[in-house]
């Protein structure tokens, strides 16, 4: 009785560690704004849109044609940006820019 109690903690502790992997390695949409971009070193500073500032690390080519004040939808995981997408024609009113606002689809009727 006593080794079957410990060979069913072994498989519930195990299938803790597996689960908790699995957590970690999750993979995350951000969007946010680049506040500093280095290429050389892999490294990202992204501003959130909640507001706080996230340091990622990217493989160069990621990063290559990134600009501060871009825009930019990013999937990460861990600390490590896996896509990076820059979203063209938004520029973030914080970084001295205008939202470009686009026309209605029809016209709106008031009641």
């Amino acid at each position: 009785m006593f080794r079957t109690l410990c060979n069913t903690l072994v498989v519930v502790l195990a299938a803790l560690c597996l689960a908790s992997a699995v957590a970690l390695a999750a993979t995350v949409t951000m969007s946010g704004t680049v506040q500093n971009v280095d290429p050389q070193q892999g490294r990202l500073m992204l501003s959130s849109e909640e507001g706080t500032t996230v340091e990622l690390y990217a493989p160069a080519e990621l990063l290559t044609g990134l600009q501060n004040g871009d825009a930019v939808e990013v999937k990460v995981s861990g600390q490590k940006a896996m896509f990076i997408r820059r979203q063209v024609g938004v520029q973030r009113p914080d970084m001295g820019g205008a939202l470009q606002l686009q026309q209605p689809a029809g016209e709106l009727k008031w009641p």
